[in-house]
């Protein structure tokens, strides 16, 4: 299938990405984060994650968490973390995670992944 085919990818090779988490979490990818967040959330109130990245190189695993190429990491994009409900979506401002650490926590992990990957590149 190429991306002219899949309706959840951006002309730039790009989707947004969102996820419940969990053994029994959902997924979606959508050409906009609010889509992504409602498909992922399938009309219940849940906490969403929403990522954007290109979508030949990421996915959400098995327990609900983004997988991505290290080679792409300085590419995604932490969208945050929200909450969804029937008929809203908002930042999350839950104690366990809100929707600012998401974001800063992520854009750690993409900086380091990429870092550690082209300190890999380097030393080839």
């Amino acid at each position: 299938m190429t991306d002219t085919e899949k309706d959840w990818v951006l002309p730039n090779g790009f989707t947004f990405i969102a996820s419940t988490a969990g053994f029994y979490g959902s997924w979606a990818k959508a050409t906009d984060p609010v889509t992504a967040a409602r498909k992922a959330a399938r009309g219940e109130k849940n906490f969403v994650s929403v990522w954007y990245g290109p979508d030949e190189t990421s996915h959400v695993n098995d327990m609900g968490g983004l997988s991505y190429a290290s080679e792409s990491a300085d590419k995604m994009v932490p969208v945050g973390f929200f909450e969804v409900g029937k008929n809203s979506i908002k930042p999350s401002k839950d104690e366990r995670c809100t929707h600012l650490e998401f974001v800063e926590e992520w854009l750690r992990y993409f900086d380091r992944s990429n870092q550690q990957w082209l300190k890999h590149q380097q030393e080839q």
